[in-house]
């Protein structure tokens, strides 16, 4: 099977070496607004490897090529990259046939395993061993006009420098995520210990909420590690990038932007030029047959269904799993579970199925007049957000997830599990008012199911005035990302002043 695998991927790159070659700067089809310069400028993409990150910037990179840009994009060497990666990289390019695609060569054996230390290490040690590739790529090329790099890329920044090219970067979470990384090294420099220790005590940064300190990211949480070093040295680092593509609009998060551009987040430092181009989302594959889930919300009264998801990589533990069930059983409401084991549980058992294993004896016999499980690896999230049958999104707050939501008006139960979740379930619930949290549900514990019932009953009772507030936000909210992308709305001019500060 692998080396099936390395031999379709070095196909797909012959494939995409060629489409470099012959297509980076031929002419496509041009937007007919004025507002977009006529000159083809040639844009480079450096994604990150995961999924969620990736998604959204191969979306900037559709709206680059509708725009009249040149893009590139630039990704490992397909050995090296996860199967996931490689095949969302290969459907884009059949979806998008003038984009570009290089991968760069295998850099150097690295004499040390990385495999015991943190993720994101590991992700650090993958882009600085992309450095000599991307420099020589760059300086390649007849003419490149901007590079934009993953948000944690920054030393894809230190290329672009060195080979005089402008960097930027692509953050593909919120603005207020954004004002809270560019502020968390002074901010961490000046707490005089670990910060940790403040347990839920609030820690404020200006032009953002309010929040529980454990709800910032964990890497920065313990001063005395790797992780902790190396998470804020990429944060500072950011400030250094020409300017910042946020994968937001101002309609979302137009106050924190203004604490950003007022200088208010990085005083002591210039401030890089920030432009909010979202929401980008991708739509999905048109499938000849639809998911099996669409029939059955079909069947199902409007509004009566609470969609359960928590992305493509973040399980529940085998306790939460029996807890969230119960919960589910006990609200009497229709539901649908994208329901994924733990990882041990999921390698040791071999197939999807067997999560089915995990819920209470029972289960899914006395709910199946209610809800409907789903093991499958992948559904049509939007397409469910947008079924008339939905009612509310129990998420884990994930950013695309988030932007989903707010792009079909759908009401959010947030249930943040990790990174930059927690942060994101106080921006949802108390700064753009379309969601509600968990009933007592900290980091770090177990949702028991009377919490999950009185939650999913107080976001899918009709009657409730809680729930027709963050509804009507939500619908409101809804239309203003719908206008963000219309000609003369708000990311279609960060958009335009993002290519003609490129001239």
């Amino acid at each position: 099977m692998g080396n099936n695998m390395n031999n379709v991927a070095n196909r797909h790159n012959v494939k995409l070496d060629l489409i470099l070659r012959t297509s980076v700067f031929s002419s496509p089809t041009l937007t007919t607004s004025a507002q977009i310069s006529s000159v083809r400028m040639v844009v480079v993409l450096i994604p990150g490897q995961s999924i969620s990150h990736l998604t959204p910037m191969m979306e900037f990179a559709d709206v680059c090529l509708r725009r009249g840009l040149a893009v590139t994009v630039v990704v490992p060497d397909p050995t090296l990259t996860a199967p996931a990666f490689r095949s969302a990289i290969y459907r884009y390019a059949s979806r998008l046939p003038s984009l570009a695609v290089h991968s760069l060569p295998p850099p150097p054996a690295h004499p040390h395993s990385l495999g015991a230390v943190h993720p994101f290490i590991r992700m650090q040690a993958a882009f600085r061993s992309q450095a000599p590739g991307l420099r020589d790529f760059l300086r390649s090329l007849p003419a490149v006009h901007a590079l934009v790099a993953d948000m944690f890329a920054v030393d894809a920044l230190d290329v672009a420098a060195e080979v005089g090219v402008p960097g930027h970067l692509f953050y593909c979470t919120g603005a207020n995520n954004l004002a809270v990384f560019l502020q968390l090294p002074s901010f961490c420099s000046r707490s005089g210990g670990d910060l940790k220790d403040l347990g839920d005590a609030p820690v404020s940064f200006p032009g953002v909420r309010t929040m529980p300190a454990s709800h910032l990211v964990d890497g920065v949480l313990d001063s005395g590690t790797e992780l902790y070093a190396a998470v804020l040295d990429v944060l500072g680092r950011m400030s250094a990038a020409r300017g910042i593509l946020v994968n937001s609009f101002e309609a979302l998060e137009g106050s924190v932007m203004a604490a950003i551009r007022e200088g208010r987040c990085l005083p002591e430092h210039a401030n890089p030029s920030v432009y909010c181009v979202g929401p980008l989302i991708a739509e999905g594959e048109k499938e000849e047959e639809r998911h099996p889930c669409l029939p059955w919300l079909d069947a199902q009264p409007e509004r009566s269904v609470v969609f359960i998801c928590f992305g493509s990589r973040c399980t529940l533990s085998l306790e939460q799993i029996t807890e969230m069930a119960k919960g589910l059983e006990k609200s009497g409401h229709r539901f649908l579970w994208v329901l994924r084991a733990p990882p041990a549980f999921a390698a040791a058992a071999g197939e999807p199925d067997a999560a089915l294993s995990l819920l209470p004896e029972g289960f899914l016999a006395r709910t199946a007049d209610k809800g409907l499980v789903v093991t499958a690896s992948w559904v049509p999230q939007v397409d469910v957000l947008r079924h008339a049958s939905t009612g509310a999104f129990l998420t884990h707050c994930g950013w695309n997830s988030t932007l989903e939501a707010v792009a079909t008006g759908m009401p959010m139960v947030c249930w943040p599990l990790e990174a930059e979740q927690w942060m994101n379930k106080v921006y949802i619930v108390e700064e753009m008012k379309v969601g509600i949290e968990v009933r007592g549900y900290k980091p770090g514990e177990l949702a028991t199911a009377d919490n999950v019932d009185a939650t999913v009953r107080s976001i899918m009772d009709m009657e409730s005035e809680g729930r027709r507030t963050v509804m009507e936000r939500a619908l409101a909210v809804k239309e203003s990302a719908a206008a963000a992308w219309k000609e003369g709305g708000s990311s279609f001019a960060a958009f335009t002043e993002f290519v003609k500060q490129m001239e």
